[in-house]
């Protein structure tokens, strides 16, 4: 009864981390340690035209990760949201 709960956590964990930008903006001081969402706004630079061909490519593949994670978890993701709400 507590592993979808638990992997429901660990997927929300997951998101949260993967989508993270202002923590590693402030925290990390080395470009090279920077997390897949910093790289991505890096790459957009606003004194030229923007790569969009490269800018879109970039975004599929940092989405990638998240959509593979939780299609494998949707099973359990969906029994822990619904168990806390039955009564009984």
């Amino acid at each position: 009864m507590l592993a979808p709960a638990l992997i429901s956590v660990c997927l929300f964990q997951f998101m949260w981390t993967m989508n993270d930008f202002l923590g590693p903006l402030i925290y990390l001081s080395s470009v090279d340690k920077y997390p897949v969402s910093l790289a991505l706004k890096l790459s957009i630079d606003t004194t030229e035209a923007f790569a969009w061909n490269r800018i879109l490519a970039m975004s599929v593949l940092t989405i990638m990760p998240a959509l593979v994670v939780f299609f494998m978890a949707q099973k359990y993701f969906i029994e822990g949201i619904s168990a806390g709400g039955i009564k009984g």
